[in-house]
This record gives C-alpha cells, structure tokens and sequence, in this order.
C-alpha cells in the first residue's frame, strides 16, 4: 500500500499545477473532504474542490507546484511542497493583481482509499503569501 500512496499522491499534487484539474476525476473520491487552516470550513466533495482549484487557477494561471519530499505508509501520504506563480487577476488580502511573482511553501496530508484521495488537509504560509503580495505593508 505504501507505494501506491506515494504515487497516488505525487500524482494527486499536480492537481495544483494550472490546467491539470483532470487530476481530480482520475484520482479524487467523490466525496473528498478538503481542509486548510485558512478555509472558512472545509470543502466537501470533488466539485467545490475543483471550484477551489479554478478561484487557484485564475489567481494564479502560471501556478507550478515542485513536490520536494513524499513519505507514505498505509494509506496515508505526506507531501511537502513549494508553488510559484505570477498573481495576474484578481483581489487576494486585499491587493489587486499586479503581476507580483510568489513562492509559497507547504505540507499536505492525504488519506488514500481504494485508489482515491479521500481526504486532503494540509498547511500553507500564507503569512509569506501575503507579505510577498504586499498584503502586510
């Protein structure tokens, strides 16, 4: 089960490259949960996750994300990443698109079942986000 995990999940995190939401039907359940510190309540199901990932995309229509290490045991997988990307549309904190290059780091748990990702939780630093946006000025 351990290997499976690992691939499922670094092919699961390209989900987040732009124009890979194809990830999503191939490895999501259909009742995904989807849960970050910053979300208002986690997501529930593979349509608000592919949603989500579209608000992502049109932020960020360049996103490429570099998975750096993935360890998985039992169905479980971790995935620690970083994600660039140029914010071209759109108001996030507060700060309209301009442009502005990001390097965002985080960590991504998932818990696999038959061959789909049944639940996604993860932490991003969104404090480097917004300081690079320029949200803390």
């Amino acid at each position: 089960m351990s290997s499976s995990s690992r691939e499922i999940a670094r092919q699961f995190i390209k989900l987040w490259n732009a124009g890979r939401l194809d990830v999503i039907d191939e490895y999501a359940h259909p009742d995904i949960l989807v849960d970050y510190p910053h979300f208002p309540e986690p997501l529930h199901g593979a349509e608000a996750f592919r949603e989500m990932m579209e608000m992502t995309h049109r932020y960020f229509p360049d996103l490429k994300i570099e998975t750096h290490t993935v360890v998985a045991n039992n169905g479980e997988a971790a995935v620690r990443w970083t994600y660039r990307g140029t914010h071209t549309t759109g108001e996030m904190f507060g700060v309209e698109a301009d442009g502005t290059r990001v390097e965002v780091t985080g960590m991504t748990m998932y818990r696999i079942e038959d061959g789909r990702v049944t639940e996604e939780r993860g932490v991003v630093d969104n404090l480097g986000l917004m300081q690079q946006l320029g949200a803390m000025n």
